[in-house]
Protein backbone atom coordinates (compact mmCIF):
# COMPACT_ATOMS: atom_id res chain seq x y z
CA UNK A 1 0.00 0.00 0.00
CA UNK A 2 2.56 2.42 0.77
CA UNK A 3 3.96 2.45 -3.11
CA UNK A 4 0.53 2.75 -4.10
CA UNK A 5 0.27 5.76 -2.05
CA UNK A 6 3.00 7.04 -3.75
CA UNK A 7 2.33 6.13 -7.25
CA UNK A 8 -1.39 8.36 -6.68
CA UNK A 9 0.79 11.22 -5.19
CA UNK A 10 2.79 11.12 -7.95
CA UNK A 11 0.11 11.06 -10.39
CA UNK A 12 -1.84 13.31 -8.57
CA UNK A 13 0.62 15.50 -8.45
CA UNK A 14 0.96 15.28 -12.44
CA UNK A 15 -2.29 15.59 -13.87
CA UNK A 16 -3.99 18.04 -11.24
CA UNK A 17 -6.98 15.33 -10.27
CA UNK A 18 -7.48 14.83 -6.65
CA UNK A 19 -5.92 11.24 -5.26
CA UNK A 20 -9.82 10.77 -4.15
CA UNK A 21 -10.92 10.73 -7.87
CA UNK A 22 -7.95 8.54 -8.62
CA UNK A 23 -9.00 5.97 -6.15
CA UNK A 24 -12.53 6.14 -7.19
CA UNK A 25 -10.68 5.52 -11.18
CA UNK A 26 -8.35 2.69 -9.83
CA UNK A 27 -10.97 0.87 -8.27
CA UNK A 28 -12.93 1.29 -11.60
CA UNK A 29 -10.48 -0.01 -13.98
CA UNK A 30 -9.97 -3.20 -11.43
CA UNK A 31 -14.10 -4.10 -11.52
CA UNK A 32 -13.74 -3.42 -15.46
CA UNK A 33 -10.80 -6.36 -15.41
CA UNK A 34 -12.67 -8.30 -12.99
CA UNK A 35 -9.90 -7.76 -10.35
CA UNK A 36 -7.32 -9.59 -12.05
CA UNK A 37 -5.09 -6.91 -11.63
CA UNK A 38 -3.66 -5.11 -8.44
CA UNK A 39 -4.35 -1.31 -7.30
CA UNK A 40 -0.79 -0.71 -8.71
CA UNK A 41 -0.99 -1.76 -12.06
CA UNK A 42 -4.26 -0.14 -12.27
CA UNK A 43 -2.71 2.85 -11.33
CA UNK A 44 -0.21 2.84 -13.78
CA UNK A 45 -2.53 2.16 -16.86
CA UNK A 46 -4.72 5.13 -15.48
CA UNK A 47 -1.35 7.22 -15.25
CA UNK A 48 -0.43 5.89 -19.35
CA UNK A 49 -4.10 6.88 -19.95
CA UNK A 50 -3.42 10.40 -18.98
CA UNK A 51 -0.60 10.52 -20.62
CA UNK A 52 2.04 10.74 -17.44
CA UNK A 53 4.75 9.08 -17.95
CA UNK A 54 7.61 8.67 -15.52
CA UNK A 55 10.82 7.09 -17.92
CA UNK A 56 13.08 10.06 -16.90
CA UNK A 57 12.00 10.81 -13.45
CA UNK A 58 14.74 9.64 -10.64
CA UNK A 59 13.29 7.49 -8.66
CA UNK A 60 13.30 6.68 -4.57
CA UNK A 61 14.15 3.20 -3.77
CA UNK A 62 10.78 2.89 -1.62
CA UNK A 63 8.98 3.62 -4.41
CA UNK A 64 10.30 0.98 -6.48
CA UNK A 65 7.65 -1.99 -7.53
CA UNK A 66 7.98 -4.97 -8.85
CA UNK A 67 7.78 -5.34 -12.80
CA UNK A 68 9.14 -1.33 -13.56
CA UNK A 69 11.12 -0.86 -16.29
CA UNK A 70 13.42 2.07 -17.19
CA UNK A 71 14.14 2.71 -13.16
CA UNK A 72 16.29 5.60 -13.13
CA UNK A 73 18.50 5.65 -9.52
CA UNK A 74 20.61 7.80 -7.56
CA UNK A 75 22.44 6.42 -4.32
CA UNK A 76 25.35 5.38 -2.48
CA UNK A 77 26.88 2.06 -2.37
CA UNK A 78 26.89 0.43 0.99
CA UNK A 79 27.99 -2.90 -0.02
CA UNK A 80 30.08 -4.72 -3.14
CA UNK A 81 29.90 -8.34 -3.53
CA UNK A 82 32.58 -10.20 -5.31
CA UNK A 83 32.25 -10.26 -8.79
CA UNK A 84 31.12 -14.26 -10.09
CA UNK A 85 31.95 -16.07 -12.94
CA UNK A 86 29.12 -18.51 -14.81
CA UNK A 87 28.73 -20.96 -16.84
CA UNK A 88 25.51 -22.17 -17.77
CA UNK A 89 23.08 -23.38 -20.55
CA UNK A 90 26.49 -22.81 -22.87
CA UNK A 91 26.33 -19.28 -21.67
CA UNK A 92 29.36 -17.80 -19.97
CA UNK A 93 30.23 -14.38 -18.12
CA UNK A 94 30.51 -12.60 -14.92
CA UNK A 95 27.72 -11.04 -12.57
CA UNK A 96 28.56 -8.05 -10.56
CA UNK A 97 26.40 -6.91 -7.58
CA UNK A 98 26.15 -4.23 -4.27
CA UNK A 99 23.19 -3.12 -1.98
CA UNK A 100 21.99 0.64 -3.00
CA UNK A 101 21.01 2.93 -0.64
CA UNK A 102 19.30 6.13 -0.47
CA UNK A 103 17.63 8.24 2.66
CA UNK A 104 14.12 5.80 2.17
CA UNK A 105 15.92 2.11 1.73
CA UNK A 106 18.14 -0.04 -0.01
CA UNK A 107 17.96 -2.78 -2.52
CA UNK A 108 20.33 -5.11 -4.48
CA UNK A 109 21.96 -3.66 -8.03
CA UNK A 110 22.67 -6.73 -10.01
CA UNK A 111 24.82 -6.03 -13.16
CA UNK A 112 25.53 -8.13 -16.63
CA UNK A 113 27.94 -5.88 -18.37
CA UNK A 114 31.19 -6.03 -18.72
CA UNK A 115 31.82 -2.65 -18.81
CA UNK A 116 29.53 -2.01 -15.96
CA UNK A 117 31.48 -4.75 -13.93
CA UNK A 118 34.71 -3.44 -14.34
CA UNK A 119 33.95 0.04 -12.95
CA UNK A 120 33.79 -2.59 -9.36
CA UNK A 121 36.76 -4.52 -11.03
CA UNK A 122 38.95 -1.54 -11.35
CA UNK A 123 38.07 0.11 -7.93
CA UNK A 124 36.35 3.01 -9.98
CA UNK A 125 33.07 2.49 -7.88
CA UNK A 126 34.15 1.60 -4.15
CA UNK A 127 31.72 1.05 -1.38
CA UNK A 128 30.76 4.74 -0.30
CA UNK A 129 30.88 5.44 -3.99
CA UNK A 130 27.42 7.41 -5.12
CA UNK A 131 26.48 6.59 -8.29
CA UNK A 132 23.51 7.08 -10.77
CA UNK A 133 21.73 4.56 -13.37
CA UNK A 134 19.08 5.38 -16.32
CA UNK A 135 17.23 2.18 -17.99
CA UNK A 136 17.20 -0.26 -15.39
CA UNK A 137 14.47 -2.95 -14.66
CA UNK A 138 12.89 -4.49 -11.82
CA UNK A 139 13.21 -8.17 -11.27
CA UNK A 140 11.51 -9.57 -8.44
CA UNK A 141 12.92 -7.60 -5.72
CA UNK A 142 15.94 -6.44 -7.64
CA UNK A 143 17.21 -3.76 -10.53
CA UNK A 144 18.98 -5.15 -12.93
CA UNK A 145 21.50 -3.46 -15.63
CA UNK A 146 22.01 -4.55 -18.73
CA UNK A 147 23.97 -3.44 -22.09
CA UNK A 148 21.46 -0.61 -22.66
CA UNK A 149 21.51 0.62 -19.19
CA UNK A 150 23.66 3.40 -18.36
CA UNK A 151 25.60 3.51 -15.07
CA UNK A 152 28.42 6.33 -13.52
CA UNK A 153 29.60 8.21 -10.37
CA UNK A 154 27.79 10.95 -9.29
CA UNK A 155 28.78 14.43 -8.21
CA UNK A 156 25.84 14.02 -5.72
CA UNK A 157 26.67 14.00 -1.97
CA UNK A 158 24.30 11.92 -0.20
CA UNK A 159 24.90 11.95 3.94
CA UNK A 160 22.31 9.90 5.57
CA UNK A 161 21.17 6.51 3.91
CA UNK A 162 19.03 3.46 5.52
CA UNK A 163 21.43 0.81 5.96
CA UNK A 164 18.34 -1.98 6.96
CA UNK A 165 16.16 -3.48 4.49
CA UNK A 166 12.63 -2.04 4.71
CA UNK A 167 9.77 -4.70 4.83
CA UNK A 168 5.78 -4.02 4.18
CA UNK A 169 3.47 -5.57 6.65
CA UNK A 170 1.12 -7.51 4.30
CA UNK A 171 -1.69 -10.36 4.19
CA UNK A 172 -0.79 -13.96 2.47
CA UNK A 173 -3.26 -13.02 0.15
CA UNK A 174 -1.54 -9.77 -1.00
CA UNK A 175 1.52 -11.04 -1.53
CA UNK A 176 3.66 -10.66 -4.75
CA UNK A 177 6.77 -11.90 -5.74
CA UNK A 178 9.81 -9.34 -5.01
CA UNK A 179 8.27 -7.95 -2.42
CA UNK A 180 9.94 -7.57 1.21
CA UNK A 181 7.03 -8.72 3.81
CA UNK A 182 6.20 -9.22 6.79
CA UNK A 183 3.82 -11.53 7.82
CA UNK A 184 2.15 -12.74 10.97
CA UNK A 185 0.11 -16.32 11.29
CA UNK A 186 -0.19 -19.90 12.46
CA UNK A 187 2.31 -22.75 12.05
CA UNK A 188 -0.10 -25.24 9.89
CA UNK A 189 3.01 -27.89 8.71
CA UNK A 190 6.06 -28.67 9.41
CA UNK A 191 8.42 -30.54 7.30
CA UNK A 192 11.30 -33.22 8.26
CA UNK A 193 14.68 -30.48 7.74
CA UNK A 194 17.35 -31.35 5.30
CA UNK A 195 21.03 -31.08 5.56
CA UNK A 196 23.62 -30.13 2.81
CA UNK A 197 26.70 -28.88 2.12
CA UNK A 198 27.95 -25.62 0.78
CA UNK A 199 31.47 -23.74 0.53
CA UNK A 200 32.81 -21.94 3.38
CA UNK A 201 34.29 -18.81 1.02
CA UNK A 202 30.96 -18.51 -1.12
CA UNK A 203 28.07 -20.28 0.61
CA UNK A 204 27.17 -22.03 -2.85
CA UNK A 205 26.60 -25.60 -2.74
CA UNK A 206 29.49 -27.96 -2.21
CA UNK A 207 30.05 -30.85 -5.15
CA UNK A 208 30.68 -34.06 -3.93
CA UNK A 209 32.34 -36.99 -5.34
CA UNK A 210 34.83 -39.34 -5.12
CA UNK A 211 37.81 -37.28 -3.86
CA UNK A 212 35.62 -35.25 -1.04
CA UNK A 213 34.20 -32.27 -1.73
CA UNK A 214 35.03 -29.22 -4.22
CA UNK A 215 33.11 -25.83 -5.25
CA UNK A 216 33.40 -24.81 -9.31
CA UNK A 217 35.41 -21.65 -7.93
CA UNK A 218 37.34 -22.61 -5.18
CA UNK A 219 38.28 -26.18 -6.01
CA UNK A 220 39.01 -28.61 -3.08
CA UNK A 221 37.09 -27.32 -0.03
CA UNK A 222 36.12 -28.67 3.28
CA UNK A 223 32.75 -27.67 3.13
CA UNK A 224 30.12 -26.60 5.82
CA UNK A 225 27.05 -27.98 6.94
CA UNK A 226 23.74 -26.20 6.90
CA UNK A 227 20.65 -27.44 7.10
CA UNK A 228 17.18 -25.82 5.27
CA UNK A 229 13.30 -26.75 7.13
CA UNK A 230 10.18 -25.62 5.16
CA UNK A 231 6.71 -24.51 7.27
CA UNK A 232 3.51 -23.88 6.02
CA UNK A 233 1.85 -20.40 7.41
CA UNK A 234 -1.70 -19.80 7.75
CA UNK A 235 -3.08 -16.32 8.45
CA UNK A 236 -6.66 -16.59 7.63
CA UNK A 237 -6.33 -15.13 3.97
CA UNK A 238 -4.13 -18.30 2.24
CA UNK A 239 -1.38 -20.26 3.17
CA UNK A 240 2.41 -19.78 2.23
CA UNK A 241 5.38 -22.50 2.30
CA UNK A 242 8.11 -20.88 4.02
CA UNK A 243 11.86 -21.84 3.63
CA UNK A 244 14.57 -21.27 6.45
CA UNK A 245 18.07 -21.70 6.74
CA UNK A 246 20.25 -22.35 9.38
CA UNK A 247 20.87 -18.73 11.16
CA UNK A 248 17.22 -18.58 11.07
CA UNK A 249 16.62 -22.47 12.13
CA UNK A 250 18.84 -21.44 15.21
CA UNK A 251 16.64 -18.60 16.45
CA UNK A 252 14.03 -21.60 17.36
CA UNK A 253 15.79 -24.49 18.10
CA UNK A 254 19.74 -25.39 17.76
CA UNK A 255 20.17 -26.75 14.63
CA UNK A 256 22.05 -30.34 16.20
CA UNK A 257 18.74 -31.17 17.52
CA UNK A 258 16.90 -31.61 14.40
CA UNK A 259 19.26 -34.30 14.32
CA UNK A 260 17.57 -36.50 17.21
CA UNK A 261 15.07 -37.72 17.08
CA UNK A 262 13.28 -37.35 20.27
CA UNK A 263 14.32 -33.50 20.47
CA UNK A 264 13.15 -33.35 17.30
CA UNK A 265 9.51 -34.55 17.27
CA UNK A 266 9.23 -32.24 20.61
CA UNK A 267 10.12 -29.31 18.91
CA UNK A 268 7.36 -30.35 16.50
CA UNK A 269 4.95 -30.83 18.93
CA UNK A 270 5.86 -27.43 20.57
CA UNK A 271 5.99 -25.25 17.50
CA UNK A 272 3.26 -26.73 15.52
CA UNK A 273 0.03 -24.38 16.23
CA UNK A 274 2.40 -21.23 17.44
CA UNK A 275 1.38 -17.84 16.08
CA UNK A 276 4.87 -16.41 14.82
CA UNK A 277 6.19 -13.34 12.51
CA UNK A 278 8.30 -14.11 9.46
CA UNK A 279 10.05 -11.80 7.66
CA UNK A 280 11.73 -11.99 4.19
CA UNK A 281 11.42 -11.55 0.45
CA UNK A 282 8.70 -13.10 -1.26
CA UNK A 283 9.74 -15.20 -4.62
CA UNK A 284 7.81 -17.93 -6.86
CA UNK A 285 8.92 -21.72 -6.86
CA UNK A 286 8.79 -21.95 -10.77
CA UNK A 287 8.66 -26.14 -10.09
CA UNK A 288 5.27 -25.78 -8.03
CA UNK A 289 4.31 -22.61 -9.82
CA UNK A 290 3.90 -20.80 -6.33
CA UNK A 291 5.19 -18.36 -3.68
CA UNK A 292 7.12 -19.11 -1.01
CA UNK A 293 9.17 -16.94 1.26
CA UNK A 294 12.45 -16.99 1.94
CA UNK A 295 12.98 -16.47 6.09
CA UNK A 296 15.24 -13.61 7.07
CA UNK A 297 13.84 -13.48 10.13
CA UNK A 298 11.94 -15.37 12.71
CA UNK A 299 10.05 -14.64 16.10
CA UNK A 300 7.22 -15.98 18.55
CA UNK A 301 4.27 -13.22 18.76
CA UNK A 302 4.38 -11.62 22.09
CA UNK A 303 1.09 -11.30 23.83
CA UNK A 304 2.90 -8.62 25.75
CA UNK A 305 4.37 -6.92 22.71
CA UNK A 306 0.62 -7.08 21.17
CA UNK A 307 -0.78 -5.66 23.82
CA UNK A 308 1.71 -2.83 24.27
CA UNK A 309 1.22 -1.99 20.60
CA UNK A 310 -2.52 -1.52 20.82
CA UNK A 311 -2.22 0.82 24.03
CA UNK A 312 -0.20 3.55 21.82
CA UNK A 313 -3.03 3.35 19.24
Amino acid sequence: MQNYDLLLEKIAKSSGIAKEELERRVEAKRAKLSGLISKEGAAQIIAAELNINFDNEILKINELMPGMKKVNLVGKIIRIFPVREYNKNNRQGKIGSFILADETGNIRIVLWDTNHISLIENGDVIEGSVIEMKNAAMRDSEVHLSGFSEMKKSNQVIENVKTERASLSKKIEELQAGLNVKVRGIVVQIFNPRFFYVCPQCSKKAIQDADGFSCLEHKKIQPKERVLINFVLDDGTETIRLTLFSDQVNKIIPEENLKDADKLLAFRDDFLGSEIYVTGSVRKNEVFNNLEISVSDIEKVSVEKLIEELEKI
